[in-house]
């Protein structure tokens, strides 16, 4: 029962946030604009760097799922993919069509994982040199989303921006289309206004259709949108709608969305089986959070699945590398109380408690303060 209780406190504390956010004034509203728009700027400013050299791959020190050091190879595609895009499977409208509305055998929606090959197949080519260019980015209005798996603050900014170049390397254009680009911050009060990324590019819609008239990659994006907008029972429509489509599967926010909206029965009815198939889809892909709970499901054998502390470790551990506070302080009180087959470490528990300190974790940094002073004795 302990065991329960735990885990659910764990998962009502983290995915959602009842308590009224911390109202931001008329300066800090200002700021974030003024930050957010210089986020935007410095992503318009290294695209053009990164797109030549997408799918080179570097060597990266990083740790297995036992906490042993390697070298990984990754992409400079995935490098900045995590900085901009953490999350990855965001939907970007197709605006890379001189005309007006993209060619119909183009998608109209696809991933920013699409997107960026996209991009350099249609306009990297030998005859022109593509030039990106932002003209303008300006802060709109800052909302707030207190429901999120990690409440935050969202604001949208208009870009007016240019691509210059040779369409397929035939057409000569400047494509000049004008685009919503939505930036987050997390609410917490010590990195509020300071740690951003991407959520959304120009999916907006003149007329929203019913599903069954979008395709996949059309409803899916629709059904996210809503899910932000915490309109649980119009994102359960459209995300449900195509989701025994494989490609649906590896989606990784879609899944996610699924996850949390069975747990908590929102827009659909409460399902731990349907919520348990969610997170291992969403998690398949690398979904942070859903990495995390599946993680601590596995290490506390709940909700339909058969405890295994080594492999809810593994998860937890996955979850701690891609930077989610909430696993990084986990995984250092495992660490300093020996939990999930680890021996006792209050070296790798300081690490981890420090990582989860800088994003601003309360107990991070109270675990923190007593490792340190144990130190001092």
């Amino acid at each position: 029962m302990f065991k329960f209780i735990y885990f659910l406190f764990i998962f009502i504390v983290c995915s959602f946030n009842y308590v009224k956010a911390q109202k931001l004034n008329s300066t800090e509203e200002q700021i974030f604009r003024s930050e957010a728009v210089k986020f935007i700027q410095a992503f318009y400013a290294e695209l053009p760097t990164v797109l030549p050299k997408l799918n080179d791959s570097i060597p990266k020190p990083d740790e297995n799922d036992e906490g042993k050091a390697i070298i990984k190879k990754v992409t400079n595609k995935d490098i900045f993919i995590d900085k901009y895009f953490p999350n990855h499977d965001i939907y970007v409208h197709n605006d890379l069509s001189p005309d007006d509305e993209a060619k119909r055998t183009d998608k109209r929606v696809m991933t920013i994982e699409e997107y960026l090959p996209e991009l350099k197949r249609i306009y990297d080519n030998k005859k022109e040199k593509l030039l990106i260019t932002l003209k303008s980015a300006n802060g709109k209005e800052v909302r707030y989303n207190g429901q999120a798996q990690e409440a935050y603050y969202f604001v949208k900014v208009e870009v007016e921006r240019k691509l210059k170049g040779a369409y397929l390397g035939l057409q000569y254009t400047e494509n000049t289309k004008q685009l919503d680009i939505y930036v987050r911050t997390l609410d917490k009060p010590d990195t509020k206004l300071l740690k951003f990324d991407i959520i959304g590019i120009d999916f907006k819609s003149r007329q929203i259709k019913e599903p069954s008239a979008m395709t996949m990659e059309e409803a899916t994006a629709q059904g996210l949108k809503f899910f932000d907008e915490e309109e649980f029972e119009k994102a359960y429509k459209y995300l449900n709608f195509h989701s025994k489509n494989k490609k649906f599967t590896k989606n990784a926010n879609a899944s996610w969305a699924m996850a949390y909206m069975n747990f908590w029965g929102r827009g659909t009815q409460k399902n731990d089986t349907e919520m348990v198939k969610w997170l291992d889809a969403s998690s398949d892909k690398d979904n942070l959070y859903a990495l995390y709970f599946l993680g601590e499901n596995y290490f506390f054998g709940e909700y339909g699945v058969e405890e295994n502390e080594k492999k809810g470790l593994k998860y937890i551990r996955r979850a701690a590398k891609k930077g989610l506070a909430e696993a990084q302080y986990s995984l250092g009180e495992k660490y300093e109380k020996g939990q999930g087959g680890l021996k006792p470490d209050k070296k790798d528990a300081k690490y981890w408690y420090e990582k989860a300190a800088k994003q601003g974790h309360a107990k991070a940094k109270a675990g923190l303060k007593t490792l340190n002073a144990s130190g001092k004795k």
